[in-house]
């Protein structure tokens, strides 16, 4: 070979990697994100499962959800959520190396055109602002309110890509204890948002718990959870959930 033709075989090399790279590293990002969410998951079913156990109770979620107007103070209604939260953290989190609050910025929405705020979330907003730091670096934590037993995790903690339905998942629990979606998304336009009478951040951020490549919502990615549980990409049926993550 000549170097003239050495040099324009390592041109055309470089040339075909730097096309193929970039979707090679992608999907190799996806699939660690999709081992770590299965991962993560099945510890908190399994964590679920005997939380109930040791309590000794049937039915963990109608418990914890309870409600009386002679609750104690500070418990929002919710007269056995403490306890609940002593018997799941006790069993789920009782190798934690600590609690935190995360910042506001440090998550972004589904389509990343939002940072997520906990505003936009609300109430749910707990399970993912206010963490547990596993051992294996996830992030993990739970909340009762709106009459929902809410379950957050980031499957992957500090680390990037930090975005709701990436590696930031919010679950419900439904009336059998198995963790849930909070119901199918619906694309809304932005008049139909305003047409159904939002008047605050929170309800605008979450109206149909959005999980789309192109709204503009601050809660787009809550409702990736119905998507990640049927293993289905939200816009392309052909393909699953973690093989079409947007960039």
């Amino acid at each position: 070979f000549t170097l003239a033709e050495v040099l324009i075989t390592l041109g055309i090399i470089g040339i075909v990697a730097a096309m193929t790279m970039p979707a090679l590293i992608s999907k190799f990002r996806n699939k660690a994100l999709e081992s770590q969410y299965k991962k993560t998951f099945s510890n908190i079913s399994q964590a679920i499962l005997l939380a109930k156990t040791d309590m000794g109770i049937e039915r963990f979620r109608q418990y914890c959800v309870e409600h009386s107007a002679n609750a104690p103070a500070g418990s929002n209604g919710y007269i056995n959520k403490e306890e609940c939260y002593k018997y799941l953290n006790k069993i789920a989190l009782g190798r934690k190396i600590k609690t935190l609050s995360r910042s506001g910025n440090e998550i972004k929405s589904y389509n990343s055109k939002q940072f997520v705020n906990y505003k936009a979330l609300a109430g749910m907003g707990t399970s993912i602002f206010s963490i547990n730091v596993m051992p294996d670096g996830s992030f993990i934590n739970h909340y009762v309110i709106e009459g929902n037993f809410y379950i957050g995790f980031d499957v992957n903690g500090y680390k990037k890509p930090n975005k709701l339905g990436h590696d930031v998942f919010i679950f419900r629990l439904n009336n059998n204890d198995f963790l849930t979606d909070l119901g199918q998304p619906r694309e809304l336009s932005d008049e139909q948002i305003k047409n159904d009478a939002f008047d605050n951040q929170y309800g605008t951020s979450r109206a149909g718990n959005p999980c789309s490549l192109t709204s503009n919502q601050g809660a787009n990615g809550i409702g990736c959870s119905y998507y990640v549980l049927r293993d289905e990409c939200p816009y392309d049926k052909t393909k699953k959930y973690f093989e079409c993550l947007p960039n």
